[in-house]
């Protein structure tokens, strides 16, 4: 069963255009469990961290303002990209670790992809495509609702 994720860090990205917004990245950790649900040491935990900041610094040069969320996990060997409030919390685009390495070209291209299936053009988010997306697609608030594309 596994453990609830506790924060390990907190960064700030200051808005960096006009009408931008500050926003608050998470990074959190959620620990493996043993057999009698003990909570057991993450020898990934450390190079995970740092190897999702990584995918989000590139999603956020190509892709600035949209809200993505980076779970790399080299135990399960994936790395998990979404947009939580189009796609809701359980849906991803992954990349197999184990086949494919995880660089700039292919964040870029899975962070474009999301995109691109919502209707919404690479670069900067822009807010009235986003809102109309998310009110025909988000999984958020109709949970049923599938990834278009």
């Amino acid at each position: 069963m596994p453990h609830d994720l506790v924060t390990t860090r907190q960064d700030i990205l200051p808005k960096d255009s006009p009408g931008g917004h500050d926003r608050v990245v998470l990074t959190k950790h959620e620990a493996p469990a043993g057999p009698d649900n003990e909570v057991e040491f993450d020898p990934f935990q450390a190079f995970d961290e740092w190897a999702a900041r990584q995918v989000m610094r590139t999603l956020e040069q190509h892709y600035p303002d949209h809200c993505f969320r980076v779970i790399h996990d080299s135990h399960q060997g994936v790395c998990l990209i979404s947009i939580p409030i189009l796609m809701g919390v359980n849906k991803f685009m992954a990349v197999n670790l184990k086949t494919h390495a995880m660089d700039d070209k292919r964040a870029v291209a899975a962070g474009g992809e999301i995109l691109e299936r919502y209707g919404l053009k690479r670069g900067r988010m822009q807010l009235a495509p986003f809102l109309e997306a998310r009110e025909k697609h988000s999984a958020l608030v109709v949970p049923s609702r599938e990834v278009p594309g």
